[in-house]
């Protein structure tokens, strides 16, 4: 019986986009049915109850806004080991109602499994590995679900939402999934000679 001690239950591929709809595709895709879902907090003090704000955050947001909620100060270095500056924001303000979105500044990364995303405001860039190098643009503001792919009207934002993503992935050091993805995955019980086994 699902739901009791051992039970497993899963959603195959064609149901998982189903209960994600309008959006699509669904978790460990780079559209937004894999990469969106809404964000709960409940802090009686801080946050007005019943109150909803609109916005895109990020996982990288969380410890900022926690640091911001506990009054400390993120540590540049700890115990004589540098430490890399945080990439989030706070999502403090627009909890405590003083915003009405993140504002970030710069753009959003996503890297998964080959697949890819960028969103800069409204505008989303997208390749998903199964469709190889095509690149797809959506705005996000008008088309929530992204069926309609304008990257052919704006090669203009494609090309530069591109280099950015470039950029961020050479700054943290994101693998091509092409080159890991052809490296032999070592098989059980065989002996471990050093970096060529994974």
């Amino acid at each position: 019986m699902v739901g009791t001690a051992g039970s497993y239950e899963t959603q195959n591929s064609n149901w998982s986009q189903t209960g994600n709809s309008p959006h699509r595709d669904y978790k460990g895709a780079p559209y937004e049915g894999g990469i969106s879902a809404p964000f709960i907090a409940w802090y009686p003090q801080k946050i007005k109850a019943s109150s909803i704000s609109q916005g895109t955050a990020h996982l990288i947001d969380l410890a900022p806004t926690f640091y911001e909620l506990a009054g400390a100060k993120y540590p540049s270095v700890l115990n004589g080991v540098s430490s890399n500056a945080l990439p989030g924001k706070s999502l403090l303000p627009v909890l405590t109602g003083k915003a009405g979105r993140v504002e970030r500044g710069e753009p959003l990364f996503w890297e998964r499994g080959g697949n890819k995303a960028v969103r800069d405001g409204d505008w989303k860039l997208v390749s998903s590995a199964a469709k190889g190098e095509k690149y797809e643009l959506f705005n996000i503001a008008e088309d929530r679900a992204e069926n309609l792919d304008v990257a052919a009207q704006h090669p203009d934002i494609v090309a530069r939402l591109k280099a950015a993503y470039a950029q961020w992935a050479e700054k943290n050091g994101v693998v091509d999934y092409n080159k890991l993805k052809s490296v032999p995955v070592r098989q059980q019980g065989a002996p471990n000679r050093g970096n060529q086994n994974f």
